[in-house]
C-alpha cells in the first residue's frame, strides 16, 4: 500500500516582479510503502530540505500533488490541516525539540496527551516505546540530565507513539556522536522493523542512510538516482559512497563513521 505519493513536485522561490529566483524541486516524483525505510540524499542545495518541508506540509508546492494516505493536504483547510499533521505525521529533528519543563515520559506522551487518550493506553504504549529503544530508566528524568543521544531516542518515541502513517526524520543525527548516532539509527530501525513503522529520512551522512531500505538522490532538484540494500550494509553504504562521489557538491561533512 502507498503511504506517500509526490508527483511532479515543483517549488520555485521568487524574488521581485515575479521573476524566478531559485527552482527548488523540479518535476519531482516521489513513492514511499507501507513499512518502507527510505533514505533522500544529495549535495548542499539540491532540494533535500524543500521536498521535506513539502511533505511535512509546512510549505505547499508551486505545482503537483501530494498524497499522504490517500489525503490530498493541499485540499485541507487550516484547522483540518493541523489536525491532519498532528495524527498523521511523526517528526524526527536534528534539535531533538523536546521541552527542558518535562520528564522524558511526559515528553513522549505529548502526542497522547493531545488527543486525550486514556491513562492506561497512555502507559501501555510509553512503556513499551520505552523497553523496545533502551530508555526506560531515563523516564522520569528532565532533557538535561540524559545524552543527546538518549534524547534522540526519546524523541524516536514521541514520533512513533501515537502510530502516524509516516515518520519524517530530518538529520537525525547531526548533533550526535558516533556512538550516539549507532544508537539512534538502531532505534529507527527497530521501529520500522518491530513495530512496522514507515519511515522518510533526510540526510546528508552516508553512515546514517545505509540503515536504510532505499536511497533516492536528488540532485538541482531532480530525480538523479536510486539505489536498494541487499542484505549486506557494508556493501550498501559503499554503494552510497559511490552515488555520492558521482553527484558531486558539498560532502565535505560526512561522517567518518563507518557501519
Amino acid at each position: 500500500m502507498k503511504v506517500l505519493t509526490a508527483h511532479k513536485l515543483t517549488k520555485v522561490y521568487h524574488a521581485e516582479k515575479g521573476k524566478v529566483f531559485h527552482r527548488a524541486l523540479n518535476q519531482f516524483d516521489l513513492e514511499v510503502d507501507a513499512g518502507e525505510f527510505v533514505g533522500v540524499m544529495g549535495p548542499s542545495g539540491s532540494g533535500k530540505t524543500t521536498l521535506l518541508n513539502l511533505l511535512a506540509t509546512i510549505d505547499s508546492p508551486t505545482s503537483g500533488e501530494i498524497w499522504i494516505e490517500g489525503v490530498n493536504p493541499k485540499m485541507l483547510k487550516d484547522h483540518e490541516l493541523a489536525l491532519f499533521r498532528r495524527r498523521r505525521l511523526g517528526f524526527v529533528f536534528q534539535d531533538f525539540h523536546l521541552l527542558d519543563t518535562l520528564t522524558i515520559r511526559e515528553n513522549i506522551l505529548l502526542p497522547l496527551v493531545l488527543e486525550r487518550k486514556s491513562f492506561r493506553e497512555m502507559e501501555e504504549r510509553v512503556n513499551e516505546m520505552a523497553e523496545l529503544l533502551g530508555i526506560t530508566d531515563i523516564l522520569d528524568k528532565r532533557t538535561y540530565e540524559v545524552s543527546g543521544g538518549q534524547q534522540q531516542r526519546a524523541a524516536c518515541a514521541r514520533a512513533v507513539i501515537h502510530k502516524p502513517a509516516i515518520i519524517l526524520a530530518d538529520e537525525p543525527t547531526g548533533n550526535l556522536d558516533s556512538k550516539s548516532a549507532r544508537a539512534v539509527m538502531t532505534s529507527l530501525q527497530q521501529l520500522n522493523e518491530e513495530q512496522g513503522a514507515t519511515i522518510l529520512l533526510v540526510t546528508h551522512d552516508p553512515f546514517a542512510a545505509s540503515y536504510c531500505q532505499r536511497i533516492v538522490f536528488i540532485k538541482d532538484g531532480q530525480f538523479f538516482s536510486e539505489i536498494r540494500r541487499g542484505t549486506n550494509r557494508q556493501a550498501f553504504f559503499q554503494q552510497i559512497l559511490d552515488v555520492l562521489s558521482l553527484l558531486g557538491g558539498n560532502f565535505d561533512d560526512l561522517s567518518p563513521v563507518r557501519p
